[in-house]
């Protein structure tokens, strides 16, 4: 572990946000641009991040703002990106693992060979986590803020034997699934930083409530019956701004400082069913992490 910095009185932090370049990602790096601080905007696409990074500037004046490209489906990517930031930047506080994806009704696999949500939703931040958690050290106060779903109940059990599903197959199991183990993964992060003595860094996960976002576009692509079911929960939808509050809150605000190991929605913590946690699934998906993201954690991984 890394000796922290020491405290300063300057209240801006150095935060990178996965997936800013669209929806609450881009939400969430807007204002924390207009708080002043210094914003890392990760996307996908070169044109639209850049064009999305002027278009903070332009709205807050704040010049703070910078754009990284990366395709944090593939692992080897994520590595290379965590490599970049680190070199780059000489101070990380906060990395928002905001970066999703729901892709169609068919199975679909990376390059590397991962189903894609997987690789997206939980393979990503697990790795991208683990590769700054030194950089994230040097910081006298860090935190890490995940995005995940009140999804995560709607995929049923866990199929521990079948983790990337190549046998049980479904849009609402992957996209589900990927977002429960995601929150298993941090709430490991969180028990494995206290039980290593780091007091600096918290860890905790998020969820938007139902924003509009480019989520439903591709579940409607996929899934079209879908549609009047949509209709319906439309009244129920609020802008990608609102939900990207709480990741704003988590990221950024002195009323949560010391606050880890929880899972915060609609701007306050959530009571979770006790039949969702499973210190075994936790375990289990932790080490099925590990073993596909072996080559490139080397001896960073908690």
């Amino acid at each position: 572990m890394r000796n922290p910095r020491p405290d300063t009185t300057n209240p801006r932090k150095t935060i990178l946000v996965t997936g800013a370049s669209s929806g609450i990602g881009r939400q969430t790096a807007l204002a924390l641009a207009e708080q002043g601080h210094t914003v890392i905007m990760h996307g996908r696409d070169p044109h639209k991040t850049r064009d999305v990074r002027d278009w903070i500037v332009a709205r807050t004046g704040n010049r703070d703002v910078h754009a990284h490209v990366a395709d944090l489906s593939l692992m080897g990517e994520v590595a290379r990106f965590a490599a970049e930031i680190d070199a780059t930047y000489d101070r990380l506080d906060v990395l928002v693992n905001n970066a999703g994806g729901q892709f169609g009704s068919t199975r679909g696999t990376t390059a590397e060979g991962h189903e894609r949500t997987f690789a997206i939703n939980t393979l990503a931040p697990f790795l991208l986590t683990n590769l700054l958690l030194p950089k994230l050290e040097e910081s006298p106060s860090a935190r890490v803020v995940t995005v995940a779903s009140e999804s995560y109940r709607q995929a049923g059990r866990p199929i521990l034997d079948d983790i990337e599903l190549e046998r049980n197959y479904s849009m609402v199991r992957a996209y589900g699934f990927s977002k429960l183990y995601v929150w298993w993964l941090m709430r490991r992060f969180d028990a494995k930083l206290k039980a290593a003595g780091v007091r600096n860094v918290a860890v905790n996960t998020v969820e938007p409530g139902s924003a509009a976002t480019s989520l439903q576009r591709e579940s409607l692509r996929s899934t079209p019956w879908m549609l009047p079911l949509l209709v319906l929960w439309l009244p129920f939808i609020r802008t990608a701004r609102y939900g990207a509050r709480t990741s704003v809150l988590m990221a950024s605000s002195p009323d949560v400082e010391g606050v880890s190991g929880e899972f915060w929605g609609g701007m306050r913590r959530k009571r979770i069913n006790a039949k969702w946690i499973s210190d075994e699934g936790e375990r289990r998906i932790w080490e099925y992490c590990e073993r596909a993201c072996a080559p490139y954690l080397r001896d960073t991984a908690l």
